[in-house]
C-alpha cells in the first residue's frame, strides 16, 4: 500500500498540520458565528478580536493589570504550597490519620471558595488578601491531597531500606520519600496553579480589586464585547502559559521519571 506524502511525513510535521487545521476550523467558525447569530449581539470577529488586542497591548494599564493577577495567582498558590506540603506529610505518614482526616478533607475540596466571597469581602474588602485567600482555600486541597496520597504510595521496600541503612530521617526525606512523591505532588501542583489564577480573576470579577477580572466587569458593564472579549481570551492565554511553566519545570525536576522521558508530563 502507498503511503500518501502526508502520512510520510515526521510525527511532529503531521503534529503541526492537524494543530495548524483544527485552529483554522475554529476560527471560521467563530467568524461565521460573529457574522450570523451573534451579529446582533456584537459579537466580534477573529480579526476584530486581533485589532482590539492590539490596542491594548500598546497601553501600560493592560499589562498592568496581567501583571496584578498573575502576582496575586502566585502569590496565593505560594502560601497553599507552603501549607499544603506538609500537612500532606503529616497525613500521609500515618494510616490512622489518613483514615480519619479523609471526611475533612472530602468535604473542603467540595466546597465552593467562591461561595465564601461575601463573607471574606466583609472581612478583607475589595483588596488583593481577598484574593489570597480566596487562593488559599481553593488551591491548598489539591496539594494536601496529592502529598497525603504521595506519602501513603511509597512503597514499604523503600522504608525497609531507610532502616537497614540506619539514614536519618532527613535522608529518609531527601533520597527515599522525596523521588518517589515529586510525580503526584507536581500533579497536585498543577491543578492548583489552575485554581489559583482561576480564582484571582474571579475574586477581582466579583469582589472589585484591581486586575484583569476587574476590566472585564468594566468593559461588560458598558457593553464592550470587543475589550471583553480580549480580556477573556488574556486570561484564557495565561491559564495556558502558567500550565506550559509547571509542564517544563516538572521536566527539568523529574527529568529521571520514566512519565517524563516517554513524554507523559505534557
Amino acid at each position: 500500500m502507498t503511503r500518501t506524502p502526508f502520512r510520510a511525513a515526521p510525527p511532529g510535521v503531521r503534529r503541526l498540520v492537524n494543530r495548524s487545521l483544527a485552529i483554522l476550523v475554529a476560527l471560521a467558525v467563530w467568524h461565521l458565528f460573529a457574522r450570523g447569530p451573534g451579529a446582533s449581539s456584537g459579537f466580534p470577529t477573529p480579526g476584530e478580536s486581533l485589532g482590539s488586542a492590539a490596542e491594548l497591548a500598546g497601553t501600560g494599564a493592560y499589562w498592568s493589570n496581567i501583571a496584578t493577577s498573575v502576582e496575586t495567582a502566585l502569590l496565593g498558590l505560594g502560601l497553599a504550597v507552603l501549607a499544603g506540603v506538609p500537612v500532606g506529610l503529616l497525613i500521609g505518614a500515618d494510616e490512622r490519620v489518613r483514615r480519619s482526616t479523609q471526611l475533612v478533607l472530602d468535604f473542603g475540596r467540595t466546597v465552593p471558595a467562591i461561595a465564601l466571597l461575601p463573607l471574606f469581602l466583609l472581612v478583607f474588602g475589595a483588596t488583593r488578601d481577598l484574593g489570597v485567600v480566596l487562593i488559599l482555600v481553593s488551591a491548598i486541597w489539591p496539594v494536601i491531597i496529592q502529598t497525603s496520597y504521595a506519602v501513603g504510595e511509597i512503597s514499604p521496600q523503600l522504608r525497609r531500606v531507610g532502616r537497614a541503612y540506619h539514614l536519618s530521617r532527613w535522608h529518609r526525606l531527601r533520597y527515599l520519600v522525596a523521588p518517589s512523591m515529586l510525580p503526584f505532588v507536581f500533579v497536585g501542583l498543577r491543578i492548583a496553579a489552575t485554581i489559583s489564577l482561576l480564582m484571582a480573576i474571579s475574586s477581582e470579577f466579583l469582589g472589585g480589586s484591581d486586575g484583569l477580572g476587574y476590566v472585564l466587569l468594566q468593559a461588560m458593564q458598558i457593553n464592550d464585547t470587543h475589550r471583553a472579549f480580549v480580556y477573556s481570551f488574556t486570561a484564557a492565554i495565561l491559564g495556558l502559559v502558567l500550565n506550559l511553566v509547571f509542564v517544563l519545570l516538572q521536566r527539568r525536576v523529574l527529568w529521571w521519571h520514566p512519565s517524563v522521558r516517554k513524554g507523559g508530563a505534557a
